[in-house]
């Protein structure tokens, strides 16, 4: 639940956060005893859930979506099956304009102990372009078909693994007090992800006069860097979900959780600066930050963190100009790796982003030059303004405007149909818009690979080397830097060239 309320804010370009929220409490020793722990039960044995649950988002102190959930046993087609349905909502200000994302998802399982997906539909509506998405699941594999307002794309793949069993993993660790682990097949990308979710003991909730022992469960995707917290009270109702120290989902009434906040993301949250940084390339920065948990790897070709005092994170930031020998560019492929492949959102197989590529660098064998080439024609075929998102990157060719969502989605889909290995890259970068001063900002850009390593380049300011500035907190399809949203301060910023 907190893992696609999260993703849905990333995809509405809010991942900020004005660092107000309380962090979710840490298990408490001495708190209940485990007595309530059920080692084998099984999903069966889960009080069922036959009203729907509904749940405000809130990004600090201001809610700014809601989600209602439901899952129960249904009769469909004279067969009884397990439906799970989610609702959600995200509406805010990212600058002068309004945004709002819906999505509207089910999935329908087998019944019993271990039921495997027969089908997902979900619908996308809003901001980031409208779609829906319908796979049907055989015993060994499923048949997907996306449909928007340009047509309908079809692809089979094999059947992801998943169970009942994930619809309900934080509730079945924490009335088993177990790790329960599964597949799950993400609906905007159709990404199969790793899922587990770790009982992680006992601590307490304060409401109305009264404290009540919870179940802390830790849900991590493969791969994560930090945990978000779900809190589960003794008849199995999950509480609330936090991501980080910013960002919390907690049940509420309906009427209540359809109430929402409308500020401005964009302008009032950010990390605040010292003072102003250059943005010359060659230079390193060196940041002294606070709220990077222990065991968050910052470290890459242009980043090295180590420890400070009191609980800092020393990271130096080096950027300097491409000195290498190019390299020819590689061959298209569709079904490569996470660098290479065609996706929902990275569909460089249309024929605009493919003729595009084309009439850019058709005649331009190096990778690295050819990158350049790419990454100037998006700077300048892209008007830039604030909330105008759309998910795929021909969307985002068709519209021709927005932000460095749109930007670096659409200069990686171009580098993959050129031949060239690229990912998005999502963090902080600087700037001083007027409102309280300069801060990093929450951004966007990409890397691509020449010969051996991976180059920094932003679309969206025009860089073909991006600058020390820009903080990289995740890659590709990671989304654990959400944690991070309210946590982070810097308290020095020291600028000097290498």
């Amino acid at each position: 639940m907190g893992r696609r309320a999260s993703r849905l804010l990333l995809a509405a370009a809010l991942a900020c956060s004005v660092g107000t929220a309380r962090a979710a409490p840490d298990p408490v020793k001495g708190a209940s005893p485990d007595r309530h722990c059920r080692p084998g039960a099984t999903l069966l044995d889960l009080e069922p859930r036959t009203e729907p649950e509904w749940y405000g988002l809130y990004v600090g102190d201001k809610k700014v979506g809601w989600l209602r959930t439901s899952s129960a046993l249904e009769t469909r087609d004279g067969k009884r099956v397990r439906v799970a349905q989610e609702e959600m909502l995200v509406e805010a200000l990212v600058g002068p304009r309004k945004v709002r994302r819906e999505v509207l998802e089910e999935r329908v399982y087998e019944p019993g102990k271990g039921g495997r997906l027969l089908s997902l539909r979900s619908t996308f509506r809003g901001d980031g372009g409208d779609r829906t998405v319908h796979v049907t699941c055989g015993p060994s594999s499923c048949h997907a078909e996306i449909a928007s307002p340009d047509g309908k794309r079809t692809a089979d793949i094999p059947h992801p693994g998943e169970t009942a069993e994930q619809v309900e993993a934080p509730r079945l660790a924490a009335l088993t007090c177990r790790t329960v682990s599964g597949n799950q097949l993400q609906s905007d990308d159709l990404r199969v992800k790793r899922m587990t979710s770790r009982y992680a003991g006992r601590s307490r909730v304060g409401g109305a006069g009264v404290e009540v022992p919870v179940s802390v469960v830790e849900e991590l995707e493969e791969g994560d860097r930090v945990a978000p917290r779900v809190l589960v009270s003794d008849e199995g109702r999950v509480l609330e979900t936090r991501v980080g120290d910013g960002m919390v989902v907690k049940v509420e009434p309906m009427e209540t959780a359809r109430r929402l906040d409308l500020i401005d993301l964009f302008s009032t949250l950010r990390v605040p600066l010292p003072g102003p940084l250059p943005r010359d390339v060659p230079m390193a920065i060196t940041y002294a930050m606070k709220g990077i948990p222990r065991g968050f790897d910052l470290d890459d070709e242009r980043q090295r963190a180590v420890a400070g005092p009191g609980g800092e994170t020393i990271l130096t930031v080096t950027a300097r100009p491409f000195a290498g020998k190019d390299v020819p560019r590689g061959k298209p492929a569709p079904r490569g790796d996470a660098d290479q492949a065609a996706t929902i959102e990275i569909d460089w197989e249309a024929p605009s982003i493919r003729a595009l590529a084309e009439a850019t660098v058709g005649g331009t064998p190096g990778t690295w030059a050819a990158s350049r080439r790419l990454s100037r024609a998006v700077f300048e075929r892209i008007e830039k303004v604030y909330g105008q998102s759309a998910d795929r990157a021909s969307d985002i060719l068709r519209q021709g405007k927005g932000d460095c969502t749109e930007h670096t989605r659409l200069f990686v889909a171009l580098c993959r149909a050129a031949g060239i290995r690229a990912r998005e890259v999502k963090g902080l970068v600087y700037a001083s818009y007027g409102q309280g001063g300069p801060g990093l900002y929450w951004h966007a850009w990409a890397e691509v690979k020449v010969g051996d390593g991976w180059i920094a380049v932003d679309p969206t300011f025009g860089q073909d080397v991006a600058d020390a500035t820009h903080v990289a907190l995740g890659r590709g399809t990671r989304q654990d830097a959400i944690s991070l949203v309210g946590a982070l301060q810097v308290t020095r910023a020291d600028a000097k060239r290498p």
